[in-house]
């Protein structure tokens, strides 16, 4: 496509997005309809990894041919000026390590790898005889990230999803319903982190995983293939960190190939746009119900962490929104275990319908909460986006 379409124009990179989104479209309704509901490993897995390949690889090479003075930073780094041998492309493509689970990589980065550009700047005492810096050390070390995972993975299924919508649980009384909502969904967290860390250790092994030096300038990074940062995740207190820091590989793919290009330069991205980035997630996952409760639910939670941030932060600030800005102790702590408590357990409560998939069990759920959480959530949107106003900044 990208050789047949006219390379100065946004036709191919759309036109394979168009189209990749449409095959993988197929695989998730095929799947859906000979084992519904099922999370057996399929060829729909690597199906989801390389379409955000294809697409990206589309959005490089049109980059490539744009005047450098429109694109940002980013964009010069990723972008590529010529199309690549089949080689090459299918390498890239194919690339073992991340192929099964993910994350992507960019064309650049492996093209980078494999001309062993991308070391141009290693030590020379950290260099192997093949040209690529040691890396057994790094990649034993996330290889027992991954195992220690594994008893989590195993609770996992001991402490279910299914057990949520069950008379036991309902018969809990409230809070402990609330705290086992939100290890049952935690806990299935564990075998992501699992298969990412193992992804991460192969690509840190073949050195794919390189990223320079850290600030002093010593110690080597092999966080380029990084897709998680579970202690982030586990206790940030707003959604951007999470956000940031879960299925990083995706969601630098959203940010990069959807929601910065629905969002014109030098413009603030808007509502829609967010909404549409999450709809673009949902539409990449499959077709279930759940995939959407979720995402679009997710847009109001990170909305309202805007709104927060924007209206209600500053006022646990000293000199807000300045250089000279220092938290108003104790009131900064309480409000940072606050939002993590709060923004935990609403991605846990929300989180079960992208784990459930269907509209029953969903309902079943939000039934026996009698819709509180909803109501919770659309009202603090509503409140806070349109009410409530900002605080005003001080002038100097």
């Amino acid at each position: 496509m990208v050789r047949l379409m006219p390379k100065n124009t946004k036709m191919a990179p759309v036109t394979v997005f168009v189209f990749s989104m449409l095959y993988l479209s197929v695989s998730h309704w095929y799947r859906m309809y000979v084992d519904y509901k099922g999370w057996a490993l399929d060829y729909t897995g690597p199906q989801m990894v390389l379409t955000l390949k294809l697409t990206s690889f589309a959005w490089n090479l049109y980059d490539g041919t744009r005047p450098v003075s429109e694109l940002d930073a980013d964009q010069k780094r990723r972008a590529i000026s010529k199309i690549p041998s089949l080689l090459e492309y299918y390498g890239f493509v194919y690339f073992f390590p991340t192929f099964l689970a993910g994350p992507t990589i960019e064309i650049s980065d492996y093209l980078g790898w494999t001309s062993l550009a991308m070391f141009s700047d290693v030590k020379k005492q950290d260099l192997s005889s093949n040209g690529m810096p040691r890396s057994g050390s790094a990649s034993l070390w996330v290889m027992i990230k991954a195992f220690s995972c594994f008893p989590l993975v195993i609770l996992s299924g001991i402490h279910n999803v299914p057990y949520l919508i069950c008379s036991e649980y309902q018969l809990q009384p409230i809070w402990v319903r609330l705290v086992l909502l939100h290890i049952h969904i935690a806990l299935t967290r564990f075998k992501y982190y699992f298969a990412w860390f193992l992804s991460e250790g192969s690509a840190i092994l073949s050195g794919i995983g390189y990223n320079g030096y850290d600030k002093e300038g010593k110690k080597i990074q092999w966080n380029r293939i990084t897709n998680a940062e579970p202690l982030v995740v586990e206790f940030a207190s707003n959604i951007r960190d999470i956000s940031s820091r879960w299925n990083i590989g995706t969601g630098d793919w959203l940010k990069r190939y959807v929601y910065l290009r629905l969002t014109p330069p030098g413009a603030k991205p808007t509502f829609t746009a967010t909404l549409l980035t999450y709809a673009t997630s949902a539409f990449w996952h499959g077709f279930y119900p759940g995939y959407y409760f979720f995402f679009v639910n997710a847009t109001f939670l990170t909305e309202i962490a805007k709104d927060f941030r924007r209206k209600l932060r500053p006022l646990f600030y000293k000199n807000a929104n300045t250089k000279e800005e220092t938290p108003i102790q104790p009131f900064k702590f309480l409000y940072d275990v606050i939002g993590w408590a709060i923004v935990e357990w609403f991605l846990s409560f929300l989180g079960f319908s992208f784990l459930s998939l269907t509209l029953e069990d969903t309902l079943a759920l939000w039934k026996s909460y009698h819709y509180i959480p909803m109501v919770i959530l659309y009202s603090t949107f509503i409140i806070f986006r349109y009410i409530i106003p900002a605080p005003k900044q001080k002038r100097n």
